[in-house]
Protein backbone atom coordinates (compact mmCIF):
# COMPACT_ATOMS: atom_id res chain seq x y z
CA UNK A 1 0.00 0.00 0.00
CA UNK A 2 1.38 3.77 -0.92
CA UNK A 3 1.40 6.08 1.83
CA UNK A 4 0.21 9.33 -0.12
CA UNK A 5 1.03 12.46 1.89
CA UNK A 6 0.51 16.44 1.30
CA UNK A 7 3.74 18.29 1.53
CA UNK A 8 4.27 22.50 0.48
CA UNK A 9 6.60 21.94 -2.51
CA UNK A 10 8.78 25.23 -1.11
CA UNK A 11 9.45 22.91 2.28
CA UNK A 12 11.43 20.76 0.27
CA UNK A 13 14.94 20.36 1.10
CA UNK A 14 16.06 18.68 -2.58
CA UNK A 15 14.08 18.30 -5.85
CA UNK A 16 15.51 16.07 -8.58
CA UNK A 17 13.63 14.12 -11.39
CA UNK A 18 15.65 10.71 -10.28
CA UNK A 19 15.23 8.95 -7.91
CA UNK A 20 18.92 8.00 -6.86
CA UNK A 21 19.93 11.34 -7.18
CA UNK A 22 16.64 12.73 -4.37
CA UNK A 23 18.21 9.75 -2.36
CA UNK A 24 21.33 10.55 -2.48
CA UNK A 25 21.10 14.27 -1.66
CA UNK A 26 18.71 13.10 1.08
CA UNK A 27 21.65 11.24 2.62
CA UNK A 28 24.46 14.08 2.04
CA UNK A 29 22.14 16.38 3.57
CA UNK A 30 21.25 13.64 6.92
CA UNK A 31 24.95 14.06 7.34
CA UNK A 32 25.75 17.13 6.74
CA UNK A 33 22.60 18.54 8.95
CA UNK A 34 22.43 16.64 12.36
CA UNK A 35 18.46 16.32 13.43
CA UNK A 36 16.05 14.76 15.19
CA UNK A 37 13.54 14.23 12.07
CA UNK A 38 14.29 11.93 9.66
CA UNK A 39 13.68 12.64 6.38
CA UNK A 40 11.44 11.14 3.19
CA UNK A 41 11.78 10.77 -0.61
CA UNK A 42 8.53 11.19 -2.24
CA UNK A 43 6.91 11.63 -5.31
CA UNK A 44 4.34 13.62 -6.67
CA UNK A 45 2.11 13.01 -9.79
CA UNK A 46 4.66 15.17 -12.48
CA UNK A 47 7.06 12.56 -11.64
CA UNK A 48 9.38 15.06 -9.55
CA UNK A 49 11.31 13.85 -6.75
CA UNK A 50 11.25 15.63 -3.35
CA UNK A 51 13.36 15.52 0.30
CA UNK A 52 11.32 16.53 2.76
CA UNK A 53 11.46 16.02 6.92
CA UNK A 54 9.56 13.55 8.30
CA UNK A 55 6.58 14.54 10.12
CA UNK A 56 6.74 18.24 8.11
CA UNK A 57 2.88 17.47 6.55
CA UNK A 58 1.16 20.71 5.15
CA UNK A 59 -2.45 21.73 6.14
CA UNK A 60 -3.18 23.50 2.95
CA UNK A 61 -3.40 26.45 4.96
CA UNK A 62 -0.32 28.30 3.52
CA UNK A 63 -0.18 30.53 1.07
CA UNK A 64 1.11 27.85 -1.59
CA UNK A 65 -1.08 24.52 -1.87
CA UNK A 66 -0.49 21.15 -0.37
CA UNK A 67 0.93 18.76 -3.20
CA UNK A 68 0.28 15.26 -2.92
CA UNK A 69 3.12 12.95 -2.95
CA UNK A 70 3.77 9.72 -2.84
CA UNK A 71 6.20 8.66 -0.24
CA UNK A 72 9.16 5.98 -1.39
CA UNK A 73 11.53 5.94 0.97
CA UNK A 74 12.06 6.66 4.96
CA UNK A 75 15.85 7.59 6.10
Amino acid sequence: MDETIFFNPGDAIATEYDFAAARRSAEIFKVAHASDKGLVVAKDDHGQFAVFYEGGTSTGDGAVPATKYTILAHL
